[in-house]
Parts: structure tokens; sequence; C-alpha cells
């Protein structure tokens, strides 16, 4: 799947209903790792793909990513902080499908239960994040997104349910092919 718009980020509604769909797809994604055996869950098809452990730890990386933004925003909103200058733009592939920025690129190496604790680690860190920025979520500050631009932290929100789903669709694929 080519990257959505901003705009498609949207359909994910709300702080709230975003929560509801993360806590669906974790549960689904947690589920689907504790069913796989130890060949399916650290072998890539194919060299270029990431085996379903290495995807799970990409969902980990970029959900700790996302929620130190979230964070930042509100620290911002507070006059704590002043806005750090955005990153690099993100780099697509001739295809159009996303390049994981480096800090976001599974390292592998890890064990099942180091995945699914970090997993768990970094949703308990985002809920305490958004827990924290209430109402204030939807509004202003921006930071820059490397793919979707400008997002609020409601914004950055909607990207994690978007990557969890995206790359929960595409470990059920592989599996199934």
């Amino acid at each position: 799947m080519i990257h959505p718009s901003r705009d498609f980020l949207d359909r994910f509604g709300d702080a709230e209903h975003c929560l509801k769909l993360l806590d669906r797809s974790r549960r689904e994604l947690l589920r689907l790792a504790e069913s796989l055996s130890d060949a399916q869950f650290y072998t890539r098809r194919k060299p270029e793909q990431w085996s379903p452990a290495e995807e799970m730890e990409h969902i980990a990386l970029v959900e700790e990513s996302g929620g130190k933004v979230i964070r930042m925003l509100r620290k911002v909103a507070r006059g704590q902080m002043e806005l750090p200058p955005a990153g690099p733009s993100g780099q697509t592939r001739p295809d159009g499908r996303l390049v994981a920025p480096p800090a976001v690129q599974p390292k592998g190496g890890l064990s099942r239960q180091e995945v699914l604790d970090r997993l768990r680690a970094v949703r308990e860190r985002l809920l305490l994040e958004v827990a924290e920025s209430k109402e204030g979520i939807a509004q202003p500050p921006t930071f820059c997104h490397p793919f979707f631009g400008e997002l609020t932290a409601l914004g950055w929100l909607q990207t994690l349910v978007y990557n969890e789903q995206h790359h929960l669709e595409q470990i059920r694929a592989r599996l199934h092919s």
C-alpha cells in the first residue's frame, strides 16, 4: 500500500477512538505473536521483507517515537520547552512505499519475550502521554511528521493507529501467502 494522505488519518477520529483502535490492534498483534512458531516469528519471507519479529519491533519503535512527540508537543503548549527543528523528510521507494527512517528500523536479535515486553512497555507510556495531554491533544502546536507534514499530537496518535494496523495486515498477508 502506498502511504495515505494526511486527510486519510482523520478516519481514525478523536483520541478516544484512536485508543480503542490501538487497544484492538495490539490485542490482535500480541495474540498473533504468541501463536507463531519460532520459524514463523523470526523468518523473513524475502530478504527485503522484515520478519514478524522485526515488524513488531518496528511498531514498538514507532510508538515510542510518537509518544515522545506527543509529550514534547504537550510541553511546548505549556511553555515548558521550545519546539525543536523538524527532522528530514521521509523517503519512498520507486513504487511509492515508505522507507522507515533509520531511528525506527528494527535492529533484530530480540527474543520473542523482549519484543512482547517492549510492545507492552511502550503502550503503557503512550497511554500516559495521551492521558496527560487531555483535551489539548487536538490543538496546536504541531510538529512535522516525515511523511504527513505538520500534525498535532492527535495527528501523531492517528499515525500510530495507521502504522500498527498497516504492519499487522502485512504480517498476516505474508503468513498466508
